[in-house]
């Protein structure tokens, strides 16, 4: 039972804003100490260095540069000296190598703030800074308004294992289907708004004498992300989005939260049900749903294998071939053949690729090189007059055990687009750090960000998540930024067709990940295949790793049967051992 505690929290965080009220001052002095600040007090402003190191292109890395320029100067107005310093990486894998060896060692590397995403297994550490209670004081660069309140929800997301936030994301991202509007235009193919329409326009292209139009790869990279995965996780959602009620928080639960969990109702047209805030689901339920004898979520059920038969039609307006980089060039193709620049046959071109919306930014880019433009870069409007996107539909409800829990899609992304997360250093080192960030998250830290892109005349397609605050004309793109609800947020996603916190587990064969996605390979590239016999498998593979996952995720019960028997103990927490 949480209730207690998160009514204390409550509480203490009254206590925090009637203070700030009181007292004004500047903004570090409002700011809190607390478990998550080693010295247990605030830190003061004073002389200091703040080190960002993020996974970012060149382009954000002057973003960030102009950012801290402006504070530095702000602050040296003040008499504080501060100097900001921005370190980027464009090795994904290597960066993961960093961080992970600079929380293991912080005293040994530089680094405050850092993406959030590549360090979850940090969150409840102590290592990373709770910024809960510092969203909850006032905001001196925005009005002094309490920061929580300045942002949108996506923007601080709650972890639910500890209930506490360790990451502050500036845009949303999404998963969408990308089209050039000239070739829908040529071959009359109406944009599709449901599946039915989706195929319609498939068929369309492919008897317009596209090979195969759709730009969905399915090779191993593809089976593990980008983009078959990627799509595969938003239909599991659809599918299987009641498993947000089968395992929500009852009364009695160690996860249960009365303020919340008393108050909930499922509703799988709400794509914001299983929001954070309103929503906790029980660890040792999902368990249970996932893997008890006759379980209607795990690959063996029939909804799974209905949604792989839509999947397996999707696969075939594809090639086998596919890779992402040979999607995006085939892409580009369709775009400079529509655009007369170039001539390319059907069938070296796709016509609609699925991505997601951060894509632009680079198809503005690339095509801006090979069409000679100006500094690289197609000018926002004419790129508008090209590309368009629309949402990838829902998948058909046919009735019987196979249909799907809801009518409606929920994207891929959200806060996933560089989230920030802060090292738990000392105080006045946080309390420096919180202050920069507050600036950042203000309408003058956001204009100083887009500068350099409204410089540029390079698009920003995401949604923003600072509440209030409209893009820069100069970097809009016509088209939908804004999508309620995200797939990742439902609680199959921990299973979903392998164990998702860790990829890199292992069982009797080799890697699950791998063993899976061979099922699922040999699925799609195999005619009339029917999908029991791979479902059998990959369930098999998926209950024989679940020791090896149990004693990674450091669980007391790491047998199955202590989750799937007649006496489920839902009351203790299975992860705090």
């Amino acid at each position: 039972m949480r209730s207690i505690k998160k009514l204390f929290l409550v509480l203490l965080a009254c206590v925090f804003l009637i203070s700030a009220a009181a007292c004004g001052g500047t903004p570090a002095e409002n700011d809190p100490g607390g478990t998550d600040n080693p010295g247990g007090s605030a830190g003061q402003l004073k002389d200091g260095e703040i080190n960002i190191f993020l996974p970012i292109d060149s382009d954000s890395e002057t973003a960030f540069k102009n950012v801290g320029n402006s504070y530095t100067k702000m602050m040296k107005a003040k008499g504080i000296t501060v100097r900001v310093n921005v370190r980027s990486s464009q090795d994904p894998q290597g960066y993961i190598t960093s961080v992970d060896g600079l929380l293991k060692n912080p005293d040994k590397q530089t680094g405050d703030i850092i993406q959030a995403n590549t360090v979850t297994q940090y969150y409840g550490s102590g290592k990373l800074v709770d910024f809960t209670p510092y969203l909850n004081t006032a905001n001196a660069y925005n009005g002094n308004k309490v920061w929580k309140s300045t942002l949108r929800e996506d923007a601080y997301r709650t972890d639910n294992k500890t209930q506490q936030i360790y990451n502050l994301s500036m845009e949303g991202n999404a998963f969408v289907a990308f089209y050039n509007k000239d070739i829908f235009e040529k071959y009359d193919i109406a944009v599709p708004t449901d599946w039915a329409s989706l195929i319609a326009a498939l068929d369309a292209l492919k008897e317009a004498g596209y090979t195969a139009p759709l730009g969905l790869n399915f090779d191993a990279a593809g089976l593990e992300g980008n983009n078959f995965y990627w799509v595969m996780r938003m239909y599991m959602d659809q599918y299987f989005r009641d498993m947000i009620r089968d395992v929500h928080s009852q009364d009695g639960d160690y996860s249960y939260i009365s303020e919340i969990d008393e108050v909930w109702e499922y509703d799988p047209s709400d794509p914001l049900n299983d929001s954070a805030s309103l929503y906790t689901y029980n660890f040792t339920r999902v368990v249970n749903e996932y893997f008890k004898e006759g379980s209607k979520y795990n690959a063996m059920s029939a909804r799974f294998a209905d949604m792989m038969a839509n999947m397996k039609k999707l696969a075939s307006y594809a090639s086998t071939d596919y890779s992402n980089s040979v999607i995006r060039q085939r892409f580009q193709n369709d775009a400079l053949t529509a655009a007369g620049t170039q001539e390319y046959e059907l069938n070296n071109r796709v016509a609609i690729f699925l991505l997601r919306l951060d894509y632009i930014t680079d198809h503005q880019k690339s095509l801006g090189l090979a069409m000679n433009k100006p500094n690289g870069i197609v000018p926002i409007q004419e790129l508008s007059d090209m590309l368009g996107w629309f949402e990838l539909p829902a998948m058909p409800n046919n009735g019987g055990e196979g249909a799907p829990a809801a009518d409606n899609l929920r994207t891929l992304g959200g806060p996933d687009h560089h989230p920030l997360a802060l090292v738990n250093r000392d105080a006045d080192k946080t309390a420096l750090c919180i202050d920069f960030l507050k600036y950042l998250f203000s309408p003058t830290g956001f204009d100083e960000y887009y500068k350099h892109y409204k410089n540029l005349g390079k698009v920003c397609a995401m949604q923003c998540y600072l509440k209030d605050y409209a893009l820069p004309e100069e970097v809009t793109i016509e088209g939908k930024t804004s999508f309620d609800g995200d797939c990742s947020t439902n609680p199959y996603a921990l299973f979903a067709n392998y164990f998702t916190e860790n990829a890199g587990l292992s069982t009797t064969g080799g890697k699950i990940q791998t063993l899976v996605n061979n099922e699922i390979s040999e699925y799609l590239r195999t005619k009339d295949a029917d999908w029991a016999t791979y479902g059998e498998k990959i369930h098999g593979i998926i209950s024989s790793g679940f020791g090896n996952y149990a004693q990674w995720r450091g669980l007391k019960w790491t047998l199955l049967t202590d989750y799937t028997s007649a006496n489920v103990n839902y009351a203790e927490d299975p992860m705090n051992g």
